[in-house]
């Protein structure tokens, strides 16, 4: 593999197939996780927003989480301003995307987030709720105290209103 091969893989696969296809598709998971090492062993700034928008459906079999790898070798800037770009148009995101372009909000923190996570704190999936929860806790208590307060006594998903108390109780 070289890097115009893995920049071109990712290129076509903007997203990934969910996990149900990816199950019927292994091949396609095992290029994903090639590329994915090519770029930890190779780092170039060209995958980072390709990266940031091939999360497919859930965890891709537990690819998806290692991607922070890649972004571990990079600027950190580069990386937070590709994650900045993308957070600031939620909507076009797929809710796997955002899921985890929210999740790495955490990984890679920064104050220009906020806005967008506030968006997403009432996002429809309860999985980008409490990941949200745990991205603005990023942010100084008395900010997100009152916040977290509001979405607490609107929050129906007993699990996210759970997250909420438990981060509300570490403030």
């Amino acid at each position: 593999m070289n890097t115009p091969e893995a920049l071109a893989f990712l290129q076509a696969h903007q997203p990934m197939p969910d996990d149900d296809g990816l199950e019927q598709q292994p091949e396609l998971m095992l290029a994903f996780d090639e590329v994915r090492k090519y770029f930890v062993e190779h780092p170039d700034p060209r995958c980072v927003p390709l990266l940031l928008n091939s999360f497919g459906g859930w965890d891709g079999f537990g690819m998806y989480q290692m991607v922070e790898f890649v972004f571990f070798q990079m600027d950190e800037q580069l990386v937070t301003q590709a994650l900045l770009l993308n957070m600031q148009d939620v909507a076009r995101l797929n809710r796997y995307t955002l899921y985890w372009n929210v999740q790495l909000c955490s990984t890679f923190p920064h104050t220009d987030f906020f806005p967008a996570l506030l968006q997403v704190l009432n996002h429809p999936m309860a999985d980008i709720r409490m990941a949200t929860a745990y991205s603005l806790t990023q942010y100084e208590a008395a900010t997100i105290r009152p916040i977290l307060e509001l979405q607490l006594a609107v929050e129906d998903d007993s699990d996210v209103a759970e997250t909420i108390r438990e981060i509300l109780e570490d403030l």
